[in-house]
C-alpha cells in the first residue's frame, strides 16, 4: 500500500522500448479477448430461435459486471456441470495512461493507483473463480482472485511471488473458503476464512466495480487485504452485522505485528430499502493499515461511516467520513498521530452508454503518519464512463490535487508543488467464461 522505499533512479531508467513492449503484449491479449467476445455475442444472437414479441424490458443503466456477461465459450458438458454447481469464472483487463503536470515517473503522495506520470500502465489482468454459497441452506463455497499488473506491484503483500519491479507484480488478491449456515436468524450466518478484502470504505481495487480510474486518499491509505476469519450475521432483513479477526494488513497466512487486528461493521437499510444504506466500521489493532517510513505505532484505530443513496434511477451518491489514530508514534515523541477525511462520489446515468462521475475529497494527515507529508490535502475529479458494449468500459477523467504544503511531484525531486493536475483514461475489457 505505501511505498516505504522510493528510488527515483530506477524510475528514470524506464525506457520507451520497455513501454512499447508492454503495450504490444497487452494490446495483443486485449485484441484476442475482443475478437472472442464479439464472436460469442454474435453466436448467441444468431442461434436464438425466433420468438413472439416480448414486452420491452426496463432500460439498464450503468456498467454491467463481468459475472453477468454472456460466457465467451459455447456450453459444454463440463461447463454446464460447473454452472449447475454454482461455479463461475470471469475477469477483466484494465490498462490506461496518465498525464501529470508534475512530470513523469513515480509520483509522490497521489494519485493512486495511477501513480506514474506520463506513462501507460497495465493496471491489472484478473481471473476470478468462485462458488458462492447457497444463501438458503447449509452450503459451502470458495473464491480465488488472481491478478497481475501495476496494481499488484503497488499492493504487494508479505510472502509475495512473481515480478518484483514497480510496474509489474502478481498476487492472489483473494483466496478464501466460505460457508452459509441457516442458524440464529432467518437469513442465517455467512463465514469467510482466508485472504480477503477488508470491508472498509466504498471504493475497491477492482476496476469494474468503481466509478473512477483514480481513487481517494482514504483508499490509498486504509483499504487493505488480509488473511482473516470473518462472520456476518443477518439479524433482520434491514441489518447486517460483520465481525472478524485478521493477522495484519497485506498478509498471506503470515502474522504481521505482535497480535491480531479486529474489524466490525454494521450495514443498515431503513425499512429494508434498496435506495438508502448506512454503514459504520471500526478497524483496530497493532497493524491494520500501513504507515509511512519514519513513523511507528503501537495501536491503530480507524473509524469510517458512509451513507449511500440512490436519489433517482439516474442519480446516486455516496458520502463518507473517516478518522484514524496511531498511538505512540516515535516520530512525534510518542504522541498519537491522527488523520481525518471526508468525501462524496456522485454518479449520473446520462443514458445506458454514458455515466458522468464526480468526486470531491478533503483529507488531513496531521503528522504525515500515512501520506508521509504532514498537512491538508484535497482533490476533485470529474470523469466519464463510456460503455459502447456490455463488455467494454472507457473511463477518461480529469483530477486536481491540492495541498496546504509542497507535496506533489516525482519521487526524489528537489522541489514539490502544492497543486497537481492529472488527465487520465483507462479501458476495461470484461469477460465471463463460466456462468
Amino acid at each position: 500500500m505505501k511505498r516505504l522505499s522510493k528510488n527515483v533512479g530506477n524510475e528514470v531508467q524506464m525506457t520507451w522500448t520497455v513501454s512499447v513492449r508492454r503495450l504490444t503484449l497487452g494490446a495483443s491479449v486485449i485484441l484476442l479477448l475482443v475478437l472472442q467476445a464479439g464472436m460469442a455475442q454474435q453466436t448467441s444472437i444468431t442461434t436464438q430461435a425466433p420468438s413472439a414479441p416480448a414486452q420491452k424490458a426496463p432500460q439498464q443503466l450503468g456498467s454491467v459486471n463481468p459475472e453477468n456477461l454472456t460466457p465467451l465459450f459455447r456450453e459444454t458438458a463440463t461447463t454446464k456441470w460447473l454452472a449447475d454447481h454454482r461455479v463461475r469464472a470471469y475477469g477483466w483487463l484494465d490498462g490506461g495512461y496518465s498525464y501529470s503536470s508534475s512530470g513523469y515517473g513515480l509520483l509522490n503522495v497521489a494519485p493512486e493507483p495511477t501513480r506514474f506520470g506520463n506513462e501507460f500502465l497495465l493496471n491489472g489482468a484478473w481471473l476470478i473463480v468462485e462458488r458462492p454459497p447457497d444463501t438458503k441452506n447449509w452450503s459451502w463455497g470458495f473464491r480465488s482472485d488472481f491478478y497481475g499488473g501495476s496494481d499488484a506491484a503497488l499492493l504487494r503483500p508479505m510472502n509475495n511471488f512473481g515480478p518484483q519491479d514497480k510496474h509489474m507484480g502478481t498476487d492472489f488478491r483473494q483466496l478464501f473458503i466460505s460457508a452459509h449456515m441457516p442458524v440464529l436468524s432467518a437469513k442465517g450466518v455467512d463465514l469467510q476464512l482466508g485472504r480477503q478484502n477488508m470491508p472498509l470504505g466504498y471504493e475497491t481495487l477492482m476496476a469494474p466495480y468503481r466509478p473512477l480510474y483514480s481513487q481517494t486518499y482514504f483508499w490509498i491509505n486504509f483499504q487493505v487485504t488480509a488473511t482473516a476469519a470473518v462472520a456476518t450475521l443477518h439479524p433482520a432483513n434491514s441489518l447486517d452485522l460483520l465481525g472478524g479477526a485478521l493477522i495484519g494488513y497485506n498478509t498471506v497466512f503470515e502474522m504481521r505485528g505482535r497480535a491480531p487486528d479486529y474489524i466490525a461493521r454494521a450495514t443498515y437499510r431503513p425499512g429494508n430499502s434498496t435506495r438508502t444504506t448506512f454503514l459504520g466500521s471500526v478497524f483496530a489493532g497493532p497493524k491494520p493499515a500501513p504507515i509511512a517510513a519514519g513513523h511507528t505505532d503501537s495501536w491503530q484505530t480507524i473509524v469510517d461511516v458512509e451513507a449511500r443513496q440512490t436519489w433517482t434511477p439516474r442519480f446516486s451518491q455516496v458520502m463518507q467520513a473517516s478518522s484514524s489514530w496511531a498511538s505512540k508514534d516515535q516520530a512525534i515523541q510518542g504522541a498519537t498521530s491522527a488523520t481525518h477525511g471526508a468525501s462524496s462520489i456522485a454518479t449520473f446515468h446520462l443514458d445506458k452508454q454514458f455515466d458522468l462521475n464526480a468526486r470531491g475529497e478533503w483529507f488531513y494527515d496531521a503528522h504525515g503518519v500515512h501520506t508521509g507529508v504532514a498537512g491538508h490535502f484535497g482533490e476533485t475529479t470529474l470523469g466519464l464512463s463510456v460503455m459502447p458494449a456490455r463488455w467494454i468500459t472507457f473511463r477518461p477523467e480529469v483530477r486536481g490535487d491540492f495541498s496546504g504544503q509542497p507535496s506533489f511531484g516525482p519521487v526524489g525531486a528537489a522541489n514539490h508543488s502544492r497543486n497537481q493536475l492529472t488527465a487520465a483514461f483507462d479501458v476495461i475489457l470484461k469477460f465471463s467464461a463460466i456462468r
